[in-house]
């Protein structure tokens, strides 16, 4: 028995299937079946059970189970406290973010981590929700602040911030209500959304279905800068948070009305079912410094 296969033997049992463990741990789903055959056979034991759907672990296998999780939480335990300490944690942090977090968070936060951490590797990455909830699932990603909820149970949410969100268009088309708008406000309007599965536009959506008013989503678009462009030349109109959008009405390049009906609260992920290490901490503590200097700064909207 050795510790790679007990790490296969935890994947596949959480996956549920052979299958899915094999493309989660970039391995062969062949090898994966060896190295629990060759268990079983060390141990004399049946460990797993196929059946139409997957798997379903043995009584002998429900005890392993256990057992692997407290062996491999203690091996990653001691590496961590082996080759970092609190006051200079070093190794490699991988972050995922939207793509408006991250281009207000990832250089500040670089710059205060190459200062304060200088042996802590960042990665950074950016994406939807969807697809940095599932780089946390499948371990790709340490840390990960997405616009929408995380329910799982082996994830951690905290709430960074909430900001407002507005009707923006072109001063070509000052149509925008004046003060506030809703989702009455969109009737007949053509829309740039963001593609799906982005956490905001599911909000809007579900805003939309529960009033029974249609959205005409004639463009879709992945990037806030292409959105804003789209806008700009009075191709449609768009809903965006108050930090995408702030210096261009200020500049006089877009108009905004706060809309009303939902905010954008952006979540904060961590995992919850294994250790973290001394970088990973460093990092999270970092990314909640920055968060609350850039609220105090009001780039999410002014406070109070």
């Amino acid at each position: 028995m050795d510790l790679r296969q007990l790490q296969y033997f935890c994947r596949i049992a959480e996956s549920g299937s052979f299958r899915e463990a094999a493309a989660r741990a970039n391995v062969a789903q062949s090898a994966l079946s060896r190295h629990v055959r060759a268990l079983e056979e060390e141990l004399g034991v049946v460990l797993m059970e196929r059946h139409a759907r997957g798997i379903r672990l043995t009584v002998q296998g429900e005890k392993l189970k256990r057992r692997a999780d407290l062996i491999l939480n203690e091996v990653e335990e001691t590496r961590a406290e082996m080759t970092a300490n609190k006051t200079s944690p070093r190794g490699t942090v991988t972050i995922g973010a939207t793509i408006t977090t991250s281009r207000l968070l990832y250089a500040r936060l670089a710059e205060a981590a190459d200062t304060r951490f200088p042996g802590i590797n960042l990665q950074m990455t950016e994406g939807s929700s969807y697809y940095l909830l599932e780089g946390m699932d499948t371990g790709r990603l340490d840390l990960a602040i997405i616009v929408t909820e995380a329910n799982r149970d082996s994830l951690a949410s905290e709430e960074l911030v909430t900001e407002k969100v507005y009707l923006v268009g072109s001063p070509r088309l000052p149509d925008i209500p004046p003060s506030t708008s809703s989702i009455s406000d969109l009737v007949d309007r053509p829309m740039v959304l963001f593609t799906k599965p982005s956490g905001g536009r599911t909000q809007l959506e579900n805003v939309a279905t529960a009033s029974n008013v249609p959205i005409n989503v004639r463009f879709e678009a992945s990037s806030p800068d292409v959105v804003k462009d789209f806008v700009r030349r009075g191709l449609a109109y768009a809903i965006l948070p108050y930090s995408s959008i702030f210096t261009e009405v200020e500049n006089g390049e877009l108009i905004a009305s706060e809309f009303t009906g939902f905010e954008l609260t952006r979540t904060f992920i961590r995992r919850t079912d294994r250790p973290t290490t001394p970088a990973a901490d460093a990092i999270t503590a970092q990314i909640r410094e920055e968060f609350q200097s850039m609220t105090d700064e009001g780039i999410f909207g002014p406070r109070g």
